[in-house]
């Protein structure tokens, strides 16, 4: 893991980023000297995603075991007082 700060990342974002993509660490970005932002490789994204979907899953397995049931899509417009028309338009 590096750390970089904002003025090194102006200076040097693509060295920066094919380190990243290269090595598959991750750079942290500081502003100040705090840390503001990370940067990660495509990999590492695309597993974060994948883990988060995962926790998403379980988490609504865990809520329809506990008796909440989904809401389908037009009775929640209903209950919110929107129509198919105001959303088509925004």
């Amino acid at each position: 893991m590096s750390t970089h700060s904002l003025r090194d990342l102006r200076n040097q974002l693509g060295s920066i980023v094919r380190e990243v993509a290269t090595s598959g660490e991750e750079a942290i970005i500081t502003d100040s000297g705090s840390e503001v932002a990370v940067i990660v490789s495509m990999a590492d994204y695309e597993r974060l995603h994948e883990h988060a979907d995962v926790a998403d899953a379980l988490r609504l397995r865990g809520l329809r075991a506990e008796g909440f049931a989904a809401v389908p899509l037009s009775e929640m417009m209903e209950a919110l007082g929107v129509s198919a028309d105001e959303v088509i338009a925004s």
